[in-house]
């Protein structure tokens, strides 16, 4: 058995051992609550860096937002400020001095640059001389004239020499009707004479003078006042800005009476071509509308550019055949149902042209060479005597067309927009042209499968250069009639062009109540 000292040693040794558990324990324990802290603490931060790395998302996301809406923007004014007259709709008047070179097709598969001057094959036009000249002159020589015995002198003379000089005098004349009574000495009655027809008043002005007020006008693009300083320099007439705003209303009012006839010979058409452009009337935005073929024209005025302005110009909706025009959206009214369309193949190639600059897509390039190739195929059948193109031949570039729609539109993906708005989503000015070559498709292949139809709607955008023009002389019209006068008058006028007149002479004729559209029989 143990002592009581062996045991008091052994329960000192339990209790030193127990006193060290129990500081351990107590180590345990601050230790614990330490790490407990600092895991709170940690919580706290990791909670903290949590809303910091959202926010730190969200502005990311923002910020992706706002540099793919910039990015968007910044496409948006690229292709803007890169448009020209050769790869959009913009007339060639804005492109000021800087003249970009147009497509092959644009410029009517004419190939390399021609020489300034008259063509090869060109007859030209060149002075004649009359069989007799109106005055002679005789140049003596010097000594002769300085003679004292110059006027005696029967020196044998012989003319060794003889130039010509065609000069233009335009003076003003005034003529007098007498309206003489008469006592007849047979039957006793007082007979009376009377005026011919167009002298009105005690005082007017005659034909020949308010025509070529009417051709400086519509023809020559001066305005009211250049014009009356222009008369009274060349023949000495005085006007004012009213009589020569009386004397155009005067002539469009005569144009006007025109009307039934001109719109006879353009229903009676095979091919028609309409096209619309603004013009400034009284400050504000109105609508020329034309109605053309390669002989007769038509422009009407009206405030609305769409459906309601080409109704009021009273052709096409009575229109059966074959329409060309811009694609403009209006032209597929159902109030125009009964025609047969054909797109503009020089828009859709411009538009092409704006895809390859703008945005840099090989389809658009591809199509071009299609419509090029689709042009000189047509041209060379044409030569050949051909009326149509074989149907085979038809079949195999509508396949290409629709092999290379498939390619843009691969290219093109319609997206669902983030956000719902009012109206129709944005496409693009790409995807919409896909659409409108795979819609219109008939309607753009028109030109080659009816050779009647030309590649471009050329003769209804001639008919308006001259609008343009006056646009940019006078600046604006002051009113609705002064637009409308124009546009009537130069209808006459360019009718008269086409088919070789003269529009002086036509002018003079609708004053003289002499004039008539038989030519175009």
């Amino acid at each position: 058995m143990k002592s009581e000292s062996s045991w008091k040693k052994e329960l000192e040794l339990l209790n030193r051992k127990i006193d060290r558990i129990s500081a351990t324990n107590e180590k345990l324990v601050l230790q614990g609550i330490k790490q407990s802290s600092q895991l709170s603490e940690l919580h706290d931060q990791n909670k903290t860096q949590s809303r910091v790395i959202e926010e730190l998302s969200r502005t990311v996301g923002e910020l992706k937002q706002v540099i793919a809406e910039k990015d968007a923007e910044l496409a948006r004014l690229r292709e803007r400020v890169g448009k020209d007259s050769t790869n959009s709709s913009k007339p060639p008047s804005s492109d000021f001095y800087h003249k970009p070179k147009p497509s092959s097709i644009n410029k009517g598969g004419q190939g390399p640059k021609r020489k300034s001057g008259g063509q090869k094959g060109h007859e030209g036009t060149t002075m004649r001389l009359k069989d007799e000249p109106d005055v002679v002159l005789q140049c003596l020589p010097s000594d002769c004239i300085a003679c004292r015995h110059a006027r005696k002198c029967k020196a044998q003379r012989s003319v060794v020499e003889t130039r010509n000089v065609v000069d233009v005098l335009i003076t003003s004349e005034q003529s007098r009707y007498e309206c003489v009574q008469v006592l007849c000495p047979r039957s006793g009655k007082t007979l009376k004479g009377s005026f011919p027809e167009g002298v009105n008043t005690h005082l007017q002005y005659g034909t020949n003078l308010k025509a070529m007020v009417a051709a400086l006008s519509s023809f020559g693009m001066v305005g009211a006042s250049r014009i009356c300083e222009l008369v009274e320099g060349l023949a000495g007439v005085s006007l004012s800005d009213g009589t020569v705003c009386n004397i155009l209303s005067d002539c469009a009012d005569r144009c006007k009476e025109l009307e039934p006839e001109l719109r006879k010979r353009l229903l009676a058409s095979e091919v028609l071509h309409c096209d619309e452009t603004g013009i400034r009337v009284n400050g504000r935005m109105q609508w020329a509308h034309t109605a053309a073929t390669d002989r007769v024209t038509m422009i009407t005025v009206h405030p609305k550019r769409g459906v309601e302005g080409i109704v009021a110009g009273g052709v096409l909706p009575h229109y059966e055949g074959v329409v060309a025009h811009d694609c403009w959206g209006s032209y597929y009214n159902d109030a125009f149902k009964h025609a047969t369309h054909a797109c503009c193949g020089a828009h859709i190639d411009r538009e092409l042209e704006g895809v390859i600059q703008n945005h840099r897509q090989r389809w658009a390039k591809s199509m071009q060479n299609l419509l090029s190739k689709l042009y000189k195929t047509k041209s060379k059948l044409t030569a050949r005597g051909q009326a149509s193109a074989p149907k085979k031949l038809v079949q195999e570039f509508s396949a290409g067309y629709d092999r290379i729609l498939e390619r843009g539109f691969s290219r093109n993906p319609y997206q669902e927009p983030k956000e719902r708005k009012r109206g129709k989503p944005k496409k693009g000015k790409v995807l919409c042209l896909l659409e409108r070559l795979r819609d219109l498709k008939d309607d753009v292949l028109r030109f080659f499968t009816d050779f009647r139809v030309p590649f471009s709607n050329n003769i209804a955008e001639r008919s308006f250069r001259m609008s343009k023009l006056k646009m940019k002389t006078a600046g604006s019209f002051r009113s609705a009639d002064g637009g409308s006068n124009f546009c009537w008058i130069f209808s006459i006028i360019d009718t008269v062009r086409k088919n070789g007149g003269n529009p002086f002479k036509a002018l003079e004729q609708l004053f003289n109540n002499s004039f008539s559209l038989a030519f175009l029989d």
